[in-house]
């Protein structure tokens, strides 16, 4: 488990305006929130494929078909004729219904959740960031604000050039899919050269809810395929950015280290 561990430097902000402090504690609370929820988002995402990469052995498709066969004898024995070539159909059918409800009854999760229980917490992890930066902007803009928080803002969107039209993407699926862009009257996308490890395609491509090893990815709004590292060093990077937008305030009380246990 990656656990990612921020000092805030106190225990509130050294200010008289205390209509100020509560309204900027409370956008860096929220903030603080976001960071957790994407560093949850990393161990689920990191858990999930490492299961997936060795969860379907040799021994285990062998247990799986000696118990299907043992349903299959036990359904066939209900039957006056079961070699009717009439009956084989709804022998296969009920044999996997029994063996998939078994199964779940065990707790053994249907292969689809499996496969997208990864792309959920991709998505969530992107939201997390997304949220983040949002709070962060908002922040940007409140009065009497450290000049350097503007600086951070910009170096978000330096380490995350791709964050907002991924997430754009994932929140419209029902415009991309359809090969749109953006906006209330999105026009068709100009599909832009895709070249990575997965894809290559120079007449463009349209690729969506996409995980390149851990990049998680989407054909944006301009047509340019991008994506969003969900790893320790896109949650490293986010926690060197926190605990400067926290050491860029002035501080009274005691420090203390976070999360908790």
């Amino acid at each position: 488990m990656y656990i990612f561990e921020i000092i805030k430097p106190g225990t509130w902000l050294d200010c008289d305006d205390r209509e100020w402090s509560w309204e900027i504690e409370g956008l860096l609370r929220s903030m603080e929130g976001q960071f957790y929820e994407a560093n949850l988002a990393l161990n689920m995402f990191l858990h999930t494929i490492s299961r997936d990469r060795s969860n379907h052995s040799r021994e285990q498709w062998e247990a799986d078909s000696k118990r299907r066969s043992e349903i299959r004898r036990e359904i066939e024995s209900t039957l006056e004729n079961p070699h009717d070539h009439n009956k084989w159909d709804e022998i296969n059918l009920n044999t996997e219904i029994q063996f998939k409800r078994e199964q779940w009854q065990l707790g053994h999760m249907p292969r689809e959740f499996e496969h997208n229980q990864a792309f959920m917490h991709a998505r969530a992890f992107l939201y997390a960031l997304d949220s983040f930066d949002k709070f962060l902007k908002v922040l940007k803009s409140s009065l009497n604000i450290p000049q350097q928080i503007t600086q951070i803002h910009e170096k978000l969107g330096t380490v995350f050039p791709d964050l907002r039209g991924v997430r754009n993407t994932s929140q419209h699926m029902e415009d991309r899919s359809r090969g749109l862009g953006a906006g209330r009257n999105p026009k068709p996308l100009k599909l832009k050269p895709v070249d990575n490890q997965m894809i290559k395609a120079e007449g463009g491509a349209l690729v969506l809810n996409c995980l390149n090893g851990t990049k998680y990815g989407n054909t944006m709004a301009d047509g340019h395929y991008g994506e969003v590292d969900v790893s320790p060093d896109s949650m490293a990077a986010l926690r060197e950015i926190f605990q400067e937008v926290l050491d860029a305030f002035a501080w009274k009380g005691s420090k203390s280290h976070l999360p908790s246990i």
